[in-house]
């Protein structure tokens, strides 16, 4: 993003390919498990680019984890008395 627009933001970018901004988020922030290929499309021909210009592949071990969020576990729901 910053060699096509210092100034470009996720959200201006997510309005002029046409994706919506948590698929843009997810992709900046490295949060994603996959790509659907229109998503890819849409980015190689917004950036003048190719698949390999804009992704890269990365062994599993050097890919950061994710942080998860806990669930609260929640309480059983008593059972009423007939």
């Amino acid at each position: 993003m910053a060699e096509k627009d210092p100034q470009l933001s996720q959200r201006q970018l997510a309005k002029e390919v046409g994706l919506d901004i948590t698929t843009i988020n997810r992709l900046f922030t490295n949060n994603f498990g996959r790509v659907d290929t229109a998503t890819v499309e849409a980015l190689c021909n917004y950036f003048g680019k190719e698949v390999g210009e804009l992704f890269e592949m990365r062994k599993p071990e050097d890919i950061p984890q994710r942080k998860t969020r806990k669930r609260p576990k929640l309480d059983p729901v008593p059972e009423e008395v007939a």
